[in-house]
């Protein structure tokens, strides 16, 4: 590790993740996406027949924000909506084809990218993976902002 902190490189990898979630990329459908938008998805994708508080809820964002990004994602094709049967004002969101197509590519975009995380993090002895861990979970608790 040298002359660098733990704080520092803990920096250095929040750049690099902050840098990845905001360049857009085509997931296979031909169109970029940004990190927002494919989040909205993957929500959708995990909680299909959503209403939109639940998806606010699912996102930790605000019932507005929930409806611009639906509604974008809506315009763009990757989602659909239906009123709900037993109460015609609710809408419930869906993914289209191309929503399905989206989250597929990113699903395997996550596999490749976060791949070697996954094999350091399995080379981690058991001691060192809980001192990791305690670590992190401290830093978390410690932060306010």
């Amino acid at each position: 590790m040298g002359e660098t902190s733990i704080l520092e490189l803990i920096y250095s990898a929040h750049r690099r993740l902050t840098a990845l979630e905001n360049e857009p990329r085509d997931y296979g459908t031909g169109e970029p996406l940004y990190a927002s938008d494919i989040h909205v998805l993957e929500a959708v994708a995990g909680h299909e027949g959503s209403n939109l508080t639940e998806l606010a809820g699912i996102l930790g964002i605000s019932m507005p924000a929930a409806h611009k990004a639906a509604g974008k994602m809506i315009a763009q094709g990757y989602l659909g909506k239906r009123k709900r049967e037993d109460n015609a004002k609710e809408v419930l969101y869906y993914l289209s084809e191309s929503g399905k197509k989206a989250v597929q590519g990113h699903r395997r975009f996550e596999r490749r990218i976060f791949a070697p995380l996954r094999e350091l993090e399995a080379g981690l002895s058991e001691k060192d993976r809980r001192a990791i861990g305690s670590f992190l979970e401290s830093l978390g608790e410690s932060c306010s902002w």
